[in-house]
């Protein structure tokens, strides 16, 4: 289920994303806390060892080793592989989200341009709406493990569909049924207008064209290798570190022994690195059951429902036409009166709305503007002819 916070950072304040550190659901903790134990149960299991287990001429070539591998960290450059990462999966994240689709559109162009009050008029409307909704519940099926569990068949969607036999994918069916009821709906007098078939018809095909897209991503992901060693590099980072950050005998300095038992910045660098990887990985593919993936069956049902409400319930049902409260009147805002005690009166000003140049300057000089010499001297000279313009300023 998709995470909102939207309500807890409503208002910047000092505290403000402190208190999302005590959520669970989607949260860095939830998101790193087993492989972080894992992790920190190989460094305990090794500073055991190392302190109980190894003889004085082991514990000097594990000093050495220590020293080796921690001078070295830096040769694995994290920053800038999650940066690239992270930041190009976010941008595929967001466009599959702008084209996730929302029906609204071809609702409102049917319940706009399918005309009559007919029992066949109806069904023509609602028949639209259904038939390009029906595919995006065929091709979520494909893609969200949330909605193949909700629609596990075929026969739990549409009836008929296996009537025509095709190798491939047959997403395109219920858009073909759309197309032939909006010409069907134009040869019976329902639509007025070629151009309104044609408005129709491109909201459709909006639709059909970013559901396609949401297919295209899926049949071609990031390529394999790109995922695959950003997270190797982020596991061998810390498996180094496991060996790297061991607290041994002559290393340590002011400062450092707090190390000396839990290592405490080293558990800091986890969580941070290994949360960034998280925030890759479940964006990657928003289409499973993760707790910030789409919910694609609350989709379905919001587009269902508001498409057959605006075609069906909402058709025709327009305010009656009269005046409003202001007609005699200036329009004044209106404020509830907690509101009003609060908002301060502001204006839609520009940022220079205000400025005011040299109070001393009561005239301005307008001049042509030559493309060679332009000094007041030779302007004043080369264009004495022309008659001068005097604008006052306001002070």
């Amino acid at each position: 289920m998709t995470i909102n916070y939207n309500l807890s950072v409503s208002t910047s304040r000092p505290w403000t994303f402190i208190r999302l550190f005590f959520r669970w659901k989607g949260s860095v903790w939830k998101a790193v806390w087993i492989q972080y134990l894992i992790w920190l149960g190989l460094f305990g299991i090794v500073s055991t060892i190392y302190r109980f287990a190894l003889t004085e001429r082991q514990r000097r070539v594990f000093t050495s080793l220590v020293d080796f591998t921690n001078a070295r960290l830096s040769y694995i450059p994290l920053d800038l592989m999650l940066g690239f990462f992270v930041a190009g999966v976010l941008k595929r994240f967001w466009y599959l989200y702008n084209i996730i689709g929302f029906i609204d559109n071809i609702a409102l162009m049917t319940a706009l341009y399918v005309r009559g009050t007919t029992e066949k008029a109806r069904q023509y409307r609602r028949n639209i709406v259904r038939y390009s909704q029906l595919t995006q519940v065929l091709i979520f099926r494909d893609l969200s493990m949330r909605c193949r569990k909700r629609f596990p068949t075929l026969d739990t969607v549409s009836a008929n569909f296996d009537e025509i036999q095709y190798n491939y994918n047959k997403y395109f069916l219920p858009f073909n049924w759309a197309w032939a009821l909006i010409y069907r709906a134009r040869m019976e007098g329902y639509i007025e207008s070629d151009y309104y078939v044609t408005v129709l018809s491109e909201e459709v095909k909006k639709f059909r064209t970013d559901l396609a897209w949401l297919c295209n991503y899926d049949w071609v992901p990031l390529p394999m290798i790109y995922p695959t060693i950003v997270c190797l590099a982020v596991h061998t980072y810390f498996l180094v570190c496991v060996i790297a950050r061991q607290y041994v005998e002559g290393s340590a300095v002011e400062g450092d022994m707090i190390d000396m038992v839990f290592p405490f910045m080293t558990s800091i660098q986890f969580v941070l690195y290994m949360g960034w990887l998280k925030v890759a990985e479940a964006l990657l593919n928003p289409w499973g059951e993760d707790d910030d993936d789409f919910e694609t069956n609350v989709l379905i049902d919001r587009n269902l429902a508001m498409g057959l409400k605006i075609v069906d319930d909402g058709y025709g049902r327009t305010p009656e036409l009269r005046k409003d409260a202001f007609w005699d009147d200036e329009w004044v805002p209106l404020y509830s009166e907690d509101s009003a005690r609060e908002e301060k009166h502001k204006h839609h000003e520009l940022s220079l709305s205000h400025m005011k140049l040299d109070k001393s300057v009561s005239q301005v000089r307008m001049v042509p503007l030559h493309a060679g010499n332009n000094s007041s001297a030779n302007l004043r000279r080369r264009f004495s002819s022309y008659k001068e313009k005097i604008v006052p300023v306001k002070p």
